[in-house]
């Protein structure tokens, strides 16, 4: 992906999240998706001490058990988009922490300053920079943490429903990263001299009353703009009950 791909990573989830869906992010729901794939990752991280960046923190549902979990560091939410940083900064449960508008690719810190980031359900929105600007600002021996989606066949109801509206618009929707990552690449996420400490495929489940929840759920988070742009499905074809399942990768990555 070249600069110009990453350019509209950062465009693609700003407009995404500023089109008045903040609000709709923000729900009760989603804090308890994110922040269970948040604690997967966090099972058996190292020690974390210094300053931390919550890379994409979105409302702050991830920040929150951050801030939480280790009140030693000193921790940084950054997002693109001012709407979801707006809400982040009103929560008391992220006392503590400062909130900051840029991009991954262009991240407002020094150079080998940064201990720790943290990445969850974000950087599928990132372009190619990203990897080396994260490098850039992390000291060395500094870890990244990330839970990333990947683009992995499933054989649930409501994955293969959305991938016959791919399938059939396929010359209409090109491959983007926002749709996926592949399983290996998230090894790769850093440039470099890396130390994979953990690389695993994890699979969340999740059944909705019908295709239309199942829309409107995938759709406050995000994930149909990440999969389809601007031209997401507004039904489906699909039975209800309708099981849906996430499959993302958990790494810890040391840079040396």
């Amino acid at each position: 992906m070249g600069s110009s791909q990453a350019q509209d990573s950062f465009d693609g989830a700003a407009c995404w999240a500023e089109r008045g869906r903040a609000r709709k992010y923000d729900s009760q729901d989603n804090r308890a998706f994110y922040q269970s794939a948040l604690v997967r990752l966090l099972d058996g991280a190292p020690t974390l001490a210094g300053r931390g960046i919550d890379l994409g923190c979105g409302t702050g549902f991830s920040t929150e058990v951050l801030v939480k979990r280790y009140p030693g560091v000193a921790w940084h939410g950054i997002d693109v988009a001012d709407s979801m940083l707006d809400l982040a900064r009103a929560k008391p449960s992220v006392a503590g922490a400062t909130f900051a508008r840029a991009a991954a690719e262009s991240l407002p810190f020094p150079d080998a300053s940064v201990d720790v980031m943290v990445a969850n359900f974000s950087w599928h929105w990132f372009g190619e920079a990203a990897g080396r600007e994260v490098r850039r600002v992390l000291r060395p021996a500094g870890w990244l943490l990330a839970t990333v989606p990947l683009r992995l066949f499933s054989g649930a109801a409501g994955n293969r429903a959305l991938a016959r509206v791919l399938l059939a618009g396929r010359r209409h929707f090109a491959p983007r990263s926002s749709q996926g990552l592949r399983f290996q690449a998230v090894r790769e996420l850093l440039p470099g001299n890396v130390c994979v400490a953990r690389h695993e495929l994890q699979i969340g489940r999740e059944t909705f009353a019908d295709a239309r929840a199942m829309l409107d759920a995938l759709g406050s988070r995000g994930a149909l703009a990440a999969i389809f742009g601007e031209d997401a499905p507004a039904s489906l074809d699909a039975p209800a009950p309708l099981d849906f399942t996430w499959p993302f990768a958990l790494v810890h990555l040391q840079a040396e």
